[in-house]
């Protein structure tokens, strides 16, 4: 930066020199003139730019030497000065890392849907379709998102015997044991279908430990709509 202005000032005085003898024109002179004083602003920036880093680590090292003194004249040893700028150290790096990834990276208790049933008793709804070979029961909540379903024959009954009481009754007591262990502890019940298994399934989700709000069948009923199919023959 030194030499820079010393430089210019040469410069200056050599063109001053030239347009004394009148060797040069006043607008070549006018226009070198600029074109120096843009080369030692340049390099002015240049200089200052590169003792940035070197002022850093002068700011640097005297406030630690501020600091180191302030520790001593209040009689703490240097152990106990360590601590706190450890913990710091510890401190800035999280908090500049949550900053900079735009959330909190700390741990976080991340809560199990299966575990929602320490958390409060939920309402569900239970809907039962019961149809002359099978019954499937399904647990939702009130938007209506399956949690969780059963059937007669996920139970292990097959052919024929899905269609039976007892198949319903193992069904239902599946499914309130599932709704149980998810927190659903009040639950309201839609009834489908022509099946005549439908109160058996009824009965077991009472005695399993669940408490029935309604009940409701909601099976369509067709006003002549579809042609029904012809009869059979015996």
């Amino acid at each position: 930066m030194v030499g820079s202005t010393g430089l210019l000032h040469a410069l200056g005085s050599a063109l001053s020199g030239v347009l004394a003898f009148g060797r040069c024109s006043p607008v070549t002179a006018n226009l070198q003139t600029q074109g120096l004083r843009l080369l030692a602003s340049a390099a002015a920036v240049r200089g200052a730019e590169a003792a940035a880093p070197a002022e850093r680590q002068e700011r640097a090292a005297s406030t630690a030497v501020a600091a180191d003194r302030s520790s001593g004249g209040g009689g703490a040893g240097p152990s106990s000065a360590a601590a706190p700028s450890s913990s710091a150290g510890e401190e800035g790096p999280s908090d500049s890392s949550s900053d900079a990834a735009g959330f909190n990276v700390h741990f976080r208790r991340v809560v199990s849907e299966r575990r929602t049933g320490d958390l409060g008793a939920l309402e569900g709804i239970i809907h039962i379709q019961n149809t002359f070979n099978n019954i499937i029961l399904t647990l939702t909540d009130h938007q209506g998102f399956i949690k969780t379903y059963t059937s007669a024959g996920i139970v292990g009954f097959r052919g024929s015997r899905r269609s039976q009481p007892v198949a319903a009754e193992r069904a239902a007591e599946e499914l309130a044991r599932r709704a149980l262990k998810l927190g659903y502890s009040t639950v309201s019940i839609r009834l489908k279908g022509p099946g005549n298994t439908k109160q058996y399934a009824v009965q077991s989700l009472a005695a399993a430990g669940l408490q029935i709000k309604s009940l409701a069948d909601v099976t369509p009923i067709p006003y002549n709509g579809c042609r029904p199919p012809k009869r059979r023959r015996v």
